[in-house]
């Protein structure tokens, strides 16, 4: 049998497509190839990178997972970050804040539409959920990055950790992840939110830029720039 080369550069362009398809931010890791379902009350993220209101993501989310990737006997840590919060003084590099840390989600017997499963936890922490709070004044929107994680029956972090809410800013969730020993995402997703306009003015499904975060480039532990005491930055601006 004749195969010619530009068969082969088909077969190869569309396995290299399938191999980089994620559901997180182009340039952003840890990248997930799963899809997270992000549930809103009635608002669903149904295509990574679309644009969301603030008030439809206000507050905390259901999440719901493919029943093909979810195992009852796992447990999952949820986490959620906002990679595009402004430069701060002369730096201008955009930062990272940790707008959630929920632990002990489980499977549970119910499921939503397209056969996903629905994940639940009563846990409140370590880091309740922020809701999206974007300027009216920033120039672009901001992505938010949901992650979700096995969650190791050793992982302990304690309730106050993030009790000053600058503790969440320049979060490293890569480095998080190898100190907790979490592993790679099982699922992600990410939404856009712009202070500027509201959703129904601005086109949905809009991919963000590649990641720029202080975080991915600096090499900071998680967390420090808020444990030493970054001067503050009032949530509404975030």
């Amino acid at each position: 049998m004749h195969f010619s080369s530009s068969s082969f550069l088909v077969v190869a362009a569309a396995a290299t497509a399938h191999a980089q398809k994620t559901f997180t931010p182009s340039g952003f890791t840890p990248a997930a190839s799963t899809q997270l379902d992000v549930l809103f009350n009635s608002t669903a993220v149904s295509t990574p990178g679309e644009l969301l209101s603030k008030a439809a993501t206000a507050a905390q989310p259901q999440l719901a997972l493919a029943s093909s990737a979810v195992s009852p006997q796992d447990t999952y840590v949820f986490v959620m970050l906002d990679l595009d919060v402004p430069p701060q003084g002369a730096d201008t590099t955009r930062r990272v804040l940790l707008h959630a840390m929920n632990t002990g989600f489980k499977a549970t017997q119910q499921s939503v539409a397209g056969g996903a499963v629905l994940l639940a936890s009563s846990d409140k922490g370590p880091a309740k959920y922020i809701g999206p709070g974007p300027p009216a004044t920033d120039t672009i929107p901001h992505r938010y990055t949901q992650l979700l994680f096995k969650q190791p029956a050793s992982l302990q972090v304690s309730a106050d950790a993030f009790a000053d809410t600058q503790a969440r800013f320049d979060f490293d969730v890569k480095a998080f992840a190898k100190e907790m020993g979490l592993g790679e995402p099982v699922a992600g997703n990410f939404f856009m939110v712009d202070g500027r306009v509201s959703a129904a003015a601005a086109p949905s499904g809009t991919r963000g830029a590649e990641f720029q975060g202080k975080a991915a480039a600096g090499g900071m532990p998680w967390g420090i720039a808020g444990l030493l005491g970054v001067s503050g930055l009032a949530f509404m601006a975030l």
